[in-house]
């Protein structure tokens, strides 16, 4: 028997952060983790990131089995409230070392990537994103930012399991995705 395969996929948001594990592509642990602004002290923009990592941090410890590979979504730069960016930008690094603390590698897949990964195409909209992952996976995720996170999860098990009977658009971007491992 051959061992199961674990993967993670994080679409990381200062508002809802979609967390999903995959063993062997099904689901076994689902979450949105939601996060509000409180103050407009710096510390407190601070502490919010530190919470989400926090909530990721929990999932993780929580698991049976690490994942042996996760998938994070790359930030949109075309955001135009810097601010958020900046956060974001934060709450990316700071993900990023607590994977790395915990050693489980990461790729870092492109917005654009994912959506073409998903659909075909990388400039498809949230509601066919939601639309391809139940045609292709039979799963259906209400929120964008947890399905965001269970395609990241399909990528990273593609990854992981050198899928070969996968379409060419899906080929295309583990091709460039192989890159960073």
């Amino acid at each position: 028997m051959s061992k199961e395969t674990i993967t993670l996929g994080l679409d990381l948001s200062l508002v809802g952060t979609g967390v999903i594990v995959l063993k062997d592509g099904e689901i076994i642990e689902q979450h949105l983790i939601k996060s509000k602004p409180v103050g407009d002290k710096p510390i407190n923009e601070l502490k919010r990131i530190r919470k989400i990592v926090s909530q990721i941090e929990d999932i993780l410890s929580d698991l049976e089995d690490l994942p042996s590979l996760a998938c994070v979504e790359g930030m949109a730069f075309m955001a135009r409230n810097t601010t958020a960016l900046v956060q974001l930008s934060a709450l990316n690094y700071m993900t990023r070392a607590l994977l790395a603390d915990y050693g489980i590698p990461f790729v870092i897949v492109a917005p654009t990537s994912l959506k073409k990964h998903t659909t075909g195409s990388g400039a498809s909209k949230k509601d066919v994103m939601l639309i391809e992952t139940y045609k292709r996976y039979n799963v259906t995720l209400l929120d964008d930012n947890e399905n965001d996170a269970y395609n990241l999860a399909q990528v990273a098990l593609s990854l992981a399991t050198d899928k070969k009977d996968i379409p060419k658009f899906q080929e295309d971007v583990l091709t460039l995705l192989k890159k960073q491992i």
